[in-house]
């Protein structure tokens, strides 16, 4: 049986200029569709925790403050608020 490498349309000395701008744009995208994505999704579990009782926020380790903290940050809502919760936690282990 006879092995054979594959063979590319590149040359020796890396992909061509074509497939270089085709990664970049591909790469772009694909960071473009995370980011929107991830938007989306902080929406929605910000709207859902603003739905909550204070009882319900206080289950998960929250404050109605904190949720209207995320909202209004520019940021990854969803690292605030697992920040804000860690935060307290420790507090209360210390005590």
């Amino acid at each position: 049986m006879t092995r054979t490498l594959p063979t590319t349309l590149d040359s020796p000395r890396g992909p061509s200029a074509l497939a270089a701008a085709r990664h970049l744009a591909t790469r772009a995208v694909a960071h473009i569709a995370r980011t929107l994505s991830r938007q989306a999704m902080n929406r929605r579990v910000l709207r859902q925790l603003s739905a909550m009782s204070e009882r319900e926020l206080k289950d998960i380790g929250l404050v109605r403050q904190d949720v209207a903290d995320a909202s209004c940050g520019e940021g990854d809502a969803s690292l605030l608020l697992v920040a804000r919760r860690d935060e307290r936690r420790s507090v209360r282990r210390a005590r």
